[in-house]
């Protein structure tokens, strides 16, 4: 019984230390086995992550704490810690493109304010009544109207509404004059008053009717 008994001791000992000595070398081989580097996965977040803080410093919108991830992504990326890795970069993408997005709503409201007060400062349309001998040339070349009689077309697309022939204004008339016409539709005024062509009192040109399809309001 006793030899028995011995004999069980000396087999679970055995046994015990198989494992042991399996664990240990199981350790080992795991601690022996090196880091092959960055995976192609955390490779291609980073990149990600960096593209959009690059986006982002082009506007001038970004943070330096983005940055600050993408290092610590690289980091934990070269050490094979590939979940640290990414949820690194991910948290530094998001963080970049909320700078972007807080950037461009700060340029938004800015452009907004901006208008706002351009409009506030912009001169109001003027308004005219025409006088026994009054033309839009003649209008439009004096200190109410352009001071450049050439630009009578603009009072003429301003008034369509009551002018049927541009040679033929009446006294009494209320005219619009408008105040602050883009240099678009003065260059085309322009370019209309000297390339007219032929007219006639009372009958309105052709000319003139394309004129106010294209540039009229």
């Amino acid at each position: 019984m006793k030899i028995s008994a011995f004999t069980k001791h000396l087999a679970t000992m055995a046994l015990v230390l198989g494992v042991a000595v399996g664990c240990a070398t199981t350790q080992q081989q795991q601690a022996e086995q090196q880091c092959q580097g960055m995976s192609a996965n955390v490779k291609a977040a980073i990149s990600d992550a960096q593209a959009k803080n690059q986006d982002a410093r082009a506007m001038g919108a970004d943070w330096r704490g983005a940055a600050k991830l993408i290092g610590q992504a690289q980091d934990a990326g070269n050490n094979c810690d590939d979940q640290k890795a990414m949820r690194l970069a991910r948290d530094a993408k998001m963080m970049a493109q909320e700078s972007i997005d807080a950037y461009r709503k700060m340029e938004q409201e800015q452009q907004q304010a901006q208008k706002k007060s351009e409009e506030k400062q912009m001169p109001q349309n003027r308004s005219y009544t025409v006088e026994r001998g009054d033309t839009l040339w003649g209008i439009s070349g004096s200190s109410v109207g352009y001071n450049d009689p050439y630009e009578w077309p603009l009072i003429y697309r301003a008034n369509a509404d009551m002018i049927n022939d541009p040679d033929l204004i009446y006294p009494g008339q209320d005219l619009t004059i408008e105040a602050n016409p883009s240099s678009d539709a003065v260059d085309a005024a322009v370019k209309h008053a000297k390339n007219r062509g032929s007219w006639s009192l009372g009958v309105v040109e052709q000319s003139d009717k394309a004129y106010l399809n294209e540039w009229g309001k």
